[in-house]
């Protein structure tokens, strides 16, 4: 059964029964909530589906890729975009909470500049 708040005003032998107002979030707000990685949760399935998304992009859409653009574009631009395209449905799946999509935009725009940032990174040492 559904929880809800509700408030009970008392006079003298009446009760009554109001419903608490439901709370407007902002597009900016929801977007800005899911502006990190806290919606990843840490279990053992979470982190094989880490894996697994990937390992996709670096089998499949990499080598792809290095036909058009060079290998360093590619493996930014595989990494970041597609990976992080793959992270975010897949989480959006797994989870029971779906966000808007302004929550989905935040958290594939967060992801997308962790992941390509931490790309160039490792290609500037390698």
């Amino acid at each position: 059964m559904a929880k809800f708040e509700r408030k009970v005003e008392r006079q003298k032998s009446e009760f009554t029964f109001s419903k608490k107002p439901p709370v407007k979030v902002s597009k900016f707000k929801e977007f800005k909530e899911n502006f990190n990685f806290r919606w990843i949760p840490t279990d053992w399935k979470s982190i094989l589906l880490l894996v697994f998304d990937f390992l996709i992009p670096s089998l499949i859409v990499i080598p792809l890729l290095m036909q058009f653009v060079d290998q360093f574009m590619a493996f930014i631009i595989g990494h970041g975009a597609i990976t992080s395209l793959l992270i975010v449905v897949s989480f959006y799946l797994y989870n029971k909470k779906k966000p808007s999509i302004w929550g989905l935009l935040g958290r594939y725009c967060f992801s997308c500049l962790m992941i390509s940032a931490v790309s160039f990174v490792i290609l500037l040492f390698v």
